[in-house]
């Protein structure tokens, strides 16, 4: 349904929402927010389906939402994507219930997943330029209100190098990023805010796991440590399309792996892991798996106590861009099809979760 675009700008964007965060209590969240290509929208975790829609929806094969929400899962943030994002500049915020979008940043979009500290306090993103020129967009760190904190110059074009979804500790004073050369994954970048002045300063962590790369990451909520998937190759290569995708906790300084969960096979090869969201807790996992060609092993799925994952949304549903009864999920890398494009992200009971897919549990 067609629904007023957000209002203006104001000079005063109103409260902060409340960075009191919802008492953990080991459940799984009841609902995530995602991004359907079209809309904004709340998604039952359990069935897939849309609970609400927030914001939309967009014709058919318009681009998608960065999506995020905040820790008390009191309001939802979210920015346009793509050409349009540039005439309709800004970060949003609308309450998960339901209401009009007041804009809180001006000048930027977000590209993928928008992450909170487990206060709620602060908010990491990718953004993207407008208009684009080519070069990939830079890291984000602001306060909720939208007052800038730090941003990084991510790797030149020319450099070949890419970036993944963002991640946020939760202290909100570290932001770990993958890196890709090529399509090649090298490592997860970890930036301090307050200390890293540029993005190659940043500490690259590797996995010590022969023959395996680390394709996407977040910070565990209980621990602060870095869990991963790591793409492994047979014969110890880190070149090439992994043929397994591997759940991980590492040691944050030596990459050295504390323990392993779940892992799957990467069936025909062409599968990707851009985006992964804890929820409060840390008990529960809300991920994404994408391909040029959506197959049984895509879609969003979730863990819980790193068991055997259940898929939350089929991508086989998606049509013209748009998913019949689920979320899409945006990440940081991009893919030439509508379908392999989805965002989403657990409302951690702090918050809501290959590479270009998002969705937010928190």
């Amino acid at each position: 349904m067609n629904q007023p675009p957000p209002t203006p700008t104001r000079p005063n964007p109103g409260p902060v929402p409340s960075t009191a965060t919802t008492a953990v209590t080991g459940k799984l969240p009841a609902t995530f927010v995602g991004d359907l290509g079209g809309r904004v929208a709340v998604v039952s975790t359990s069935s897939g389906k849309v609970v609400r829609t927030l914001f939309g929806s967009q014709p058919p094969g318009s681009p998608g939402y960065g999506v995020g929400i905040t820790p008390d899962r009191s309001t939802v943030y979210f920015s346009l994507e793509g050409p349009e994002g540039c005439n309709q500049r800004g970060i949003f915020r609308v309450p998960s219930g339901g209401g009009r979008p007041v804009r809180v940043v001006a000048d930027d979009n977000a590209g993928g997943l928008i992450r909170f500290s487990a206060d709620g306090s602060r908010m990491a993103y990718t953004s993207l330029p407008c208009p684009d020129t080519g070069e990939h967009g830079d890291i984000v760190v602001r306060e909720a209100d939208g007052t800038l904190v730090r941003r990084w110059k991510t790797p030149s074009y020319d450099s070949r190098l890419s970036v993944g979804q963002v991640s946020l500790s939760p202290d909100g004073r570290s932001v770990a990023v993958p890196t890709f050369h090529i399509l090649d994954a090298v490592g997860v970048r970890v930036l301090d805010v307050a200390r890293t002045d540029a993005f190659d300063d940043g500490r690259l962590v590797k996995t010590t796991d022969p023959g395996c790369t680390l394709v996407a990451a977040d910070f565990q909520p209980r621990s602060g440590h870095l869990a991963a998937f790591e793409g492994c190759r047979p014969g110890g290569g880190l070149t090439g399309s992994p043929s397994r995708y591997r759940l991980v906790h590492l040691d944050p300084a030596s990459g050295d792996v504390r323990s392993r969960a779940f892992s799957f096979v990467n069936t025909g090869g062409d599968l990707h892991v851009p985006t992964m969201d804890f929820d409060a807790g840390g008990r529960h996992l809300l991920y994404t798996v994408t391909s040029g060609t959506p197959t049984d092993g895509t879609g969003t799925w979730r863990s819980s106590d790193g068991g055997r994952p259940v898929r939350v949304h089929d991508d086989r549903t998606m049509k013209n861009g748009h998913s019949s009864e689920s979320t899409a999920l945006l990440a940081s890398r991009r893919t030439s099809s509508p379908a392999e494009s989805m965002n989403s992200t657990f409302a951690r009971s702090s918050r809501v979760v290959s590479p270009s897919r998002r969705a937010s549990s928190r």
